[in-house]
């Protein structure tokens, strides 16, 4: 079995947020929760996987 790797998170409006290394999913998700705690994103952002790539995604309110 082989690990899904990827180079690109995208925010959801197409801009880029992470283009440095080829990255497994769990470390997105640790990249992705360091800038919540940071305050670069916001608190219920979360990735989905569209394609060869990563979206970060802001949760709905509802």
């Amino acid at each position: 079995m082989t690990t899904a790797t990827f180079r690109i998170i995208r925010h959801a409006d197409g801009s880029v947020f992470f283009e440095d290394r080829t990255i497994t999913l769990a470390e997105a998700q640790i990249i992705i929760n360091d800038a919540i705690a940071r305050g670069d994103l916001e608190v219920g952002s979360f990735l989905r996987i569209d394609g060869e790539e990563l979206m970060v995604e802001r949760e709905i309110a509802g």
